[in-house]
């Protein structure tokens, strides 16, 4: 999910007749929160890199694999950087169809921050990335909240 100082402005409710009033910055800093999520039990493992490049996602691979004590599968989406070749026994890869977001579970989790990131004003990179890791302690001590919004009903029969 890529996050940055422009504000992601959304709907707000006001009454009849007035105009709803948001502050807006169009910044040009960002960067990519890369989530791994277990849906039946709501665990997660986030990491915020500069890029969505295969280098960054190798990284993120890397340290995932090393929270891994037995064989993962690892649902993907057709993104250009998930193209790297794996030839790992900890991980299985099982690609998405092509424009199909609505299978990946974890976009439904970036759906959640992005509400909870819009309509606010960011400075700076730090900012954003300050009010993203307390969004994101909010899901870690509440995993049940991560399992309610990604446990699809096709992952039901998966272990």
């Amino acid at each position: 999910m890529r996050y940055g100082t422009r504000t992601n402005l959304k709907r707000r409710w006001t009454p009849k007749g007035f105009r709803p009033k948001c502050p807006m910055k169009i910044g040009y800093e960002f960067g990519y929160l890369y989530t791994a999520i277990y849906p039946k039990t709501g665990d997660l493992f986030c990491m915020m890199l500069p890029n969505m490049t295969k280098d960054c996602f190798e990284i993120f691979t890397n340290e995932f694999k090393k929270t891994l004590d037995k064989s993962t599968l690892f649902i993907l989406d057709g993104a250009r950087n998930h193209s790297q070749s794996f030839n790992d026994e900890l991980l299985t890869i099982a690609k998405l169809p092509a424009a199909s977001p609505e299978l990946n579970p974890v976009e439904n989790f970036f759906k959640q921050i992005r509400k909870q990131l819009a309509n606010k004003v960011f400075e700076n990179i730090q900012e954003v990335e300050k009010v993203l890791t307390d969004i994101l302690h909010t899901f870690f001590i509440r995993p049940d909240i991560v399992s309610k919004v990604t446990f699809y009903p096709y992952l039901h029969n998966t272990t």
